[in-house]
């Protein structure tokens, strides 16, 4: 199953229409305005609280809350394999539960955190932007720069990891 995600989720990227805006919309937006995740990667827990709080700062229409239950969540964060990579469905998904999955071969936390961030984007309905500088490019080096944006400190892009094309992204779907 998770190849077939792998699979619809690498078509959309590839062939969804480029926006003038930059931004890339892959999937449907939430119909309602909480979205509840649970962590089951218990390693990354710190991490992806980062990145709910970073989408909640951003104030685009959509708050992310910590679940009691992964039974009781809209999506799971779970383990990935031993790359430094993620995956998610872009977006809302009806009846069906989401997933979030995060590589274990990253070398730092604040890595995990950046790369736990850009797959909350593809939970509010984001594809990866392939032209301007975003966090939601589709690859990021070893300090967490995304391809397409200048070169910073691990340390800068967990000050400021949303760029503007992302929150106008998020923003557009709601």
């Amino acid at each position: 199953m998770f190849r077939r995600l792998t699979l619809t989720f690498l078509l959309l990227a590839v062939f969804a229409p480029a926006s003038a805006n930059g931004y890339t919309i892959a999937g449907r937006s939430w119909p309602y305005s909480k979205i509840t995740y649970y962590v089951r990667a218990t390693d990354y827990a710190p991490s992806v609280r980062a990145a709910a709080r970073t989408w909640n700062r951003a104030n685009v229409g959509i708050v992310f809350r910590q679940a009691r239950s992964a039974e009781s969540a809209d999506f799971v964060v779970d383990y990935w394999d031993d790359r430094c990579g993620g995956a998610a469905y872009a977006g809302y998904l009806r009846r069906r539960q989401n997933q979030v999955v995060l590589g274990t071969g990253c070398h730092s936390n604040g890595l995990v955190t950046v790369m736990a961030t850009h797959e909350f984007g593809h939970i509010l309905g984001l594809g990866h932007e392939k032209h301007k500088c975003a966090l939601m490019n589709p690859a990021f080096d070893n300090s967490g720069t995304p391809n397409h944006c200048k070169e910073h400190k691990l340390s800068f892009w967990l000050a400021h990891p949303l760029r503007a094309d992302d929150i106008r992204g998020a923003r557009s779907l709601y």
